[in-house]
C-alpha cells in the first residue's frame, strides 16, 4: 500500500511541480507544453468527436479521431514515456514488462517502475471495445467521474495551467489512436 501512494506520490509531484512556482520561476522555466514534440504538432489540438453508448460502459468513441488506425509500435512509445502519456506510471502492464533485459538499466528505466494505482491493462482489450479505450483516454471523468486519472484528450477546464499549455492537450489525435493501438494487443 506504501508503494502505491509512493508511486502516486511521483506521478503527481512531477504534473504539478511547476504549478506550485512563483510566476517569476515558472516564467524562468517556461518549457513547450508537455514535450518539445508535442507543442509542435499540428494535431495538438481537441479533435471533434462524438460520444455513443458503449457496449460494456456507458459511453465510447467509435470513430477514430484521426479517420485512421493507430500504430501499435508508437502506442508503446507514448505508453512508457514519461512525459506524454506516463500510463505506466500508475497501471502495470506484464506485457512491457518483459521488454526489461536483466542487468539493463537504460530498458529497467524505460519500461519498469509501473505503478499500482490504477488497475492492471494486461486484457484490458478483451473488457472494453476499442471505442470504450478512446473514451477512457480521451476523458475517462464521462465513465468514472471519481478517477484520478487525467483527461489526455481534452483542452479544458482546468485550474492553475501553465499558460502556454492553454487550448492544448496531452496527447494529440495520432498519439490517442497509437494508445488505442496498443491497447489492442493487451488481450
Amino acid at each position: 500500500m506504501q508503494r502505491t501512494y509512493l508511486a502516486l506520490g511521483a506521478a503527481l509531484l512531477s504534473v504539478f511541480a511547476l504549478s506550485s512556482m512563483p510566476a517569476t520561476a515558472q516564467a524562468k522555466k517556461a518549457k513547450p507544453c508537455y514535450s518539445k514534440t508535442l507543442a509542435e504538432e499540428a494535431d495538438a489540438k481537441q479533435a471533434k468527436y462524438k460520444i455513443s453508448k458503449g457496449k460494456n460502459i456507458d459511453v465510447a468513441i467509435n470513430e477514430s479521431l484521426t479517420g485512421k488506425p493507430g500504430d501499435p509500435k508508437k502506442g508503446l512509445e507514448w505508453i512508457v514515456n514519461r512525459k506524454l502519456g506516463n500510463c505506466i506510471a500508475c497501471h502495470k502492464v506484464e506485457a512491457i514488462l518483459k521488454l526489461v533485459k536483466p542487468g539493463d538499466l537504460k530498458s529497467q528505466a524505460k519500461y519498469g517502475f509501473h505503478g499500482e494505482v490504477g488497475p492492471e491493462l494486461d486484457g484490458v482489450a478483451s473488457r472494453y471495445t476499442e471505442g470504450e479505450l478512446r473514451m477512457l483516454i480521451v476523458d475517462p471523468k464521462k465513465v468514472f467521474p471519481d478517477t484520478i486519472m487525467p483527461a489526455f484528450h481534452k483542452d479544458g477546464p482546468f485550474v492553475r495551467i501553465k499558460e502556454n499549455c492553454k487550448g492544448k492537450v496531452m496527447l494529440s489525435p495520432s498519439r490517442v489512436e497509437d494508445v488505442v493501438a496498443y491497447l489492442k494487443t493487451l488481450k
